[in-house]
């Protein structure tokens, strides 16, 4: 299996495509820029209207996966030094405050956006469909909960993975890339271990609070890289669509070796790799880098054809 570039993989992707694939889409719900149309919207839609030039039906079931589970946050001793030394700064998305609209939960109010921009595909292809899926929602599916927990007794192989695909160095400590939400306070702090009877104990540096419970008592923090494996499991996935960032940053064969480390049956998906789209000052565009910036998808398209096989295109002029 290869991983496919830009459009001239787009191109190539749609000739070996039947049309009725199972196609991942990830997201964290905290905004939707640009830079995420471009790998949710724009390549899906391209991607489409290849398939129909070949006479196709395009009848994709895209399932957009939002990431509850991720943190509001990142931090740790050094994250640029130690990227796999983290944990969430206070806790998930799933119990974070909505800043736009403190009356409505964050996941609401972004999931409801972000849907109804991925579903504009329908516009022009009615017979595909638009599937959003939370993590959370995912608790106690029984590959979710294998994984979980496995991942959550062995950090070390983990993190072993993670250096052999980016030569990133970790520490010893912190090394976690499961832990649960505290019951009371609802953030990520403390300490999260298997007990011998199979339970969770919950240790809160926030509120002190001791909880020891089964699997299901508990919400979760699950790092986003052993994530992506019990979703593409559970889903069927035949093809995951995602920005080129992803690539440089090892996750085409990270992907492939966490598959085998938590026994997975998931089948390595074809990855399509999309251009990073760059903000209007340079930089890769992100809410948290503070230039996120929105524009109309037949422009990101037009840009697109523009600058075909460009693994990074600036932010076009409207």
């Amino acid at each position: 299996m290869k991983p496919y570039f830009l459009y001239t993989g787009l191109l190539d992707l749609a000739r070996e495509l039947a049309g009725d694939e199972k196609i991942y889409l990830g997201t964290r719900p905290y905004a939707f820029h640009a830079g995420n149309a471009m790998t949710m919207v724009v390549y899906p839609l391209l991607l489409c209207q290849e398939l129909k030039k070949l006479g196709k039906k395009p009848k994709f079931k895209f399932f957009v996966f939002i990431n509850d589970w991720e943190q509001d946050k990142l931090t740790g001793p050094d994250v640029k030094t130690y990227p796999f030394n983290i944990f969430p700064l206070n806790t998930t998305f799933q119990y974070a405050i909505n800043k736009e609209d403190p009356s409505q939960n964050i996941v609401d109010y972004w999931q409801s956006i972000i849907y109804s921009e991925i579903k504009k595909i329908q516009v022009q292809f009615p017979d595909v469909e638009v599937i959003p899926i939370r993590n959370s929602e995912m608790k106690t599916n029984p590959v979710m909960k294998r994984c979980v927990i496995y991942a959550l007794g062995h950090p070390q192989e983990i993190a072993a993975i993670l250096r052999k695909h980016t030569g990133k160095l970790t520490l010893e400590k912190p090394l976690s890339y499961v832990l649960t939400v505290c019951p009371e306070c609802k953030t990520v702090k403390g300490t999260t271990e298997i007990t011998a009877d199979g339970s969770i104990l919950h240790s809160c540096s926030n509120c002190e609070k001791h909880t020891k419970a089964p699997y299901d008592r508990f919400d979760y923090w699950f790092y986003h890289k052993p994530l992506a494996v019990p979703r593409l499991e559970i889903c069927d996935i035949d093809l995951c669509i995602t920005g080129f960032d992803h690539f440089d940053e090892g996750d085409y064969l990270i992907r492939q070796d966490l598959i085998k480390l938590l026994g997975s049956k998931a089948k390595f998906p074809k990855t399509l790799y999309t251009p990073t789209l760059l903000g209007k000052n340079g930089e890769i565009m992100g809410k948290s880098k503070g230039n996120a910036e929105s524009i109309s998808i037949s422009i990101l398209i037009k840009t697109v054809i523009e600058n075909k096989d460009a693994e990074k295109i600036s932010f076009p002029v409207s």
